[in-house]
């Protein structure tokens, strides 16, 4: 096993890289917020596993803050990932279904953003991918990834 693992840090790093660049979007670990330049921040507020409408679902939810002084109208969308080898997509999100979400969010201000995909067990490992176009011009198309594991 121990021969391997210089392997194993090169594949993943590959695979960083590879998201990062290649899909421009940033890799944020579960536990943490992450705010862009502009004074956007997101912030994943919780993850779990549960039966909706008696279909298993990962479900998430992120807060996102307004801090750039000025009113933003949004248009959300997500996609999730099972995070192991193949990134297979699990399934439309609920937010893809009803194609994304509008949000108006007042400067200074928070709201609160939630999706949930069809997943087929609980402790799998997830890549979610949170995707904000300010229709109004003024910060452009932002994707964040949230890597995470639902219970």
């Amino acid at each position: 096993m121990r021969r391997f693992a210089p392997w194993i840090a090169l594949v993943l790093v590959i695979l960083f890289v590879t998201l990062v660049l290649g899909v421009r979007s940033v890799l944020v670990p579960a536990n943490r917020p992450f705010e862009y330049g502009d004074g956007i921040r997101i912030q994943l507020l919780g993850i779990s596993h549960e039966d909706v409408g008696g279909e298993e679902r990962v479900t998430w939810g992120v807060e996102v803050i307004n801090g750039t002084g000025r009113p933003l109208d949004l248009s959300v969308s997500s996609t999730c990932r099972h995070a192991a080898s193949p990134w297979e997509e699990s399934g439309p999100s609920a937010l893809a279904e009803r194609s994304g979400e509008e949000v108006g969010l007042p400067a200074l201000l928070a709201t609160s953003v939630a999706d949930s995909c069809p997943s087929p067990e609980s402790g799998r490992w997830w890549v979610y991918t949170l995707t904000l176009e300010d229709r109004t011009g003024g910060t452009g198309s932002r994707s964040v990834v949230f890597a995470g594991r639902a219970h």
